[in-house]
């Protein structure tokens, strides 16, 4: 008779035939055995994976008929050596806790001490955790954790500096107290930069984006989505499921066929997709400077099926495929995780300049390396010129201090991004250029460190500012050698063009200048520009799309032009939004007094008129997180005019009662 198997016991031979295949997969990439059945192969793979083991030793010595038990030679042990700036570390962390000794101590602060015992309390914290990180910045977990304690360390640095400037008696304690927060910091980098160096890298510009055990989550996410799109994980359909993922396989594989590309139907197949996917994980697990810059130059050839598979297979098939697209994404994350991280700047800030060419690449220093040790250098020698200000500071020129304070936290900010960079001026150095518009604003004619003449800066230091914001922060870019800044200067010209068409058939004078500031970009492929150039002409342009739509007149944006200089205009807002933010805290801890008011409000107004000169206005309020409504709740908006919140929803029930 014929047997009929229940859907469990089909379902429980399925499972096991999954769970059989994963655990081959499993050998197959960690032992490098060709037949997992074998047991020849895997006894062998084993005893060379476990070779420096001294059990594996001493089964080795029992099948050659030797004794089993033999006495194992003592390895004599080095000790480990201290860090390069081991010394400074100590140093560093022994004046933070002598700063906050004498700040808790003191009688004039007798009032916040449970605020200055709160900042002890994180500063530590902060301190151990960026300590720990920084020492493994190879991986790229630690490395983010480091940089974020350092970030952590200059707000309370900036902090001290700022609640310092107004408690005039202990203006000197607060700012030794700020310094050694700077020492701590900028070790934090030089010590990531340590254990970047220290493993050999040479010229290779490689680092890991994401940790190892994230790859394996990847690549089994790949394994799980191939299953998906092929149906080997899935029951049977239900008499209503239309199987769209079998239909786009077949697509797929058709398509594959007729467009020339068979190699691409290999990553169809599961042992070889998971084959070419444990090469790459395996090689990632070499942490040391040959395998880092072994896995730099083979991802890219090894992952071009990948990427190839993702651009052919992304708009061929019909009707869309869920499974499908779950694959594709797949793919794409695991291809991703190879494209290098930024950092690799780390060790132009750990290393003397007199050891770069040659030893730490085949190039030397390119320019954005040269910008980064300048900066490094003149927020050095800015950081002295305020300690010395600071200690002349009365209280007609307390607010200049205090936005001079906020540009060396915004140096910092710049380092920071620099060091993260990987481009001449790519993205991360047009948001440390958003700092270069804040000089700008600080040292303006009108601002409070021109005027009264009688307390204005030093000329030798705002000449030395508007240097470091015009030749390190928003540095001259030749366009023929930059491709992003040759596409925006074309887009910006032909939008300026459209802009002034527009102007003219309106009516409208050009009272934003924007054909003079057009013309001042270069109008050919050749030429260099800045940073300035371009976004005075993008707030001229925004200033005259004003008018024109208050005419009627609509003039279409360009969304690469907004991209690029939305960077900066975004970085700004951001500082705009945490200094509304810090109001509550420094009023906590400073006396109440007008002039910290007056500070505070010069400082958002430094940062409105960077913006305003980079976009043509000042920030927007950024709307809360606003989730899309359920399907029930659009059905009550379309047919009863319910709003979201449920206002307008009629009342059913006391309707039937009045009917009934």
């Amino acid at each position: 008779m014929p047997s009929y198997a229940s859907p469990s016991s089909n379902a429980t031979a399925l499972t096991t035939s999954q769970d059989r295949l994963v655990l081959d997969n499993l050998i197959r990439r960690e032992l490098k055995v060709g037949d997992p059945s074998d047991p020849q192969q895997v006894a062998q793979a084993l005893l060379e994976r476990y070779r420096g083991d001294p059990r594996a030793q001493a089964i080795t010595q029992e099948s050659r008929g030797l004794p089993f038990l033999q006495a194992i030679a003592p390895v004599a042990s080095v000790a480990a050596q201290s860090a390069a700036c081991g010394a400074e570390w100590q140093q560093a962390t022994d004046d933070i806790e002598s700063d906050l000794r004498s700040l808790t101590a003191d009688a004039i602060l007798k009032d916040v001490k449970p605020e200055l015992h709160g900042w002890a309390q994180a500063i530590r914290s902060a301190l151990a955790e960026g300590y720990n990180a920084a020492k493994f910045a190879l991986d790229p977990r630690n490395r983010d954790k480091g940089l974020a304690m350092r970030r952590q360390l200059n707000d309370y640095a900036r902090l001290a500096r700022l609640v310092g400037a107004h408690t005039p008696a202990l203006v000197a304690n607060f700012r030794k107290f700020a310094q050694s927060l700077d020492e701590a910091a900028n070790l934090l980098l030089v010590i990531m930069g340590e254990a970047l160096a220290n493993v050999g890298f040479g010229g290779g510009r490689y680092l890991p984006q994401v940790a190892y055990s994230e790859l394996q989550t990847r690549r089994d996410a790949a394994i799980y989505a191939l299953r998906n799109l092929v149906g080997s994980t899935q029951m049977a359909y239900g008499p209503e499921d239309w199987p769209r993922g079998l239909d786009a396989y077949r697509q797929l594989t058709e398509l594959l066929e007729a467009q020339g590309q068979n190699d691409l139907r290999s990553l169809l197949v599961e042992t070889e997709l998971a084959r070419t996917m444990d090469e790459l994980v395996q090689r990632s697990g070499d942490t040391t400077a040959d395998g880092l810059r072994a896995v730099g130059s083979t991802a890219l050839l090894a992952l071009e099926r990948f990427r190839r598979m993702v651009r052919v297979a992304r708009r061929g098939i019909s009707p869309e495929s869920p499974a499908l697209y779950a694959y594709l994404e797949a793919l794409q994350l695991f291809a991703s995780a190879f494209d290098s991280a930024g950092g690799f700047r780390l060790m132009k800030i750990a290393r003397p300049p007199i050891l770069f060419y040659g030893l730490y690449g085949n190039t030397g220093m390119d320019d954005a390396d040269r910008r980064l040790v300048d900066l490094i250098t003149r927020r050095g020698m800015l950081a002295e010129t305020l300690d010395c200000l600071a200690e002349s500071c009365c209280t007609s020129n307390r607010s200049c201090l205090v936005l001079l304070d906020k540009v060396l936290y915004d140096l910092d900010r710049a380092i920071d991004l620099y060091a993260l960079g990987f481009a001449n001026f790519g993205a991360t150095e047009r948001r440390a250029s958003a700092y270069g518009f804040v000089i700008d604003a600080v040292v303006d004619a009108a601002g409070p460190c021109r005027t009264p003449a009688a307390t204005a800066l030093d000329q030798k230091l705002i000449d030395r500012l508007e240097d470091l914001a015009d030749d390190v922060l928003r540095p001259s870019i030749d366009i023929a050698t930059d491709e992003g800044m040759r596409s925006a200067v074309r887009r910006i010209r032909d939008l300026a063009a459209q802009i002034i068409a527009a102007l003219g058939t309106a009516g409208l004078p050009d009272s934003d200048d924007v054909a003079n500031r057009r013309a001042a970009l270069p109008a050919a492929s050749t030429g260099s520009t800045d940073a300035i150039a371009l976004t005075r002409l993008y707030a001229a342009i925004v200033r005259s799309d004003a008018r024109l739509r208050a005419a009627d007149v609509f003039v279409e944006g360009d969304g690469e032009v907004t991209a690029y200089v939305g960077v900066i205009e975004q970085e700004l807002c951001l500082q705009r939004e945490m200094e509304t933010r810090w109001d509550n805290l420094v009023h906590t801890m400073v006396a109440n007094c007008g002039t910290i008011d007056v500070s505070l409000g010069q400082l958002r107004e430094v940062v409105d008129l960077a913006t305003q000169a980079v976009v043509g206005e000042v920030c927007r309020e950024e709307a809360p997180i606003d989730l899309p409504p359920a399907l029930e709740t659009s059905f009550d908006t379309l047919v009863d005019s319910v709003e979201r919140t449920g206002l307008g929803r009629p009342n059913r029930v006391a309707a039937l009662q009045k009917r009934r």
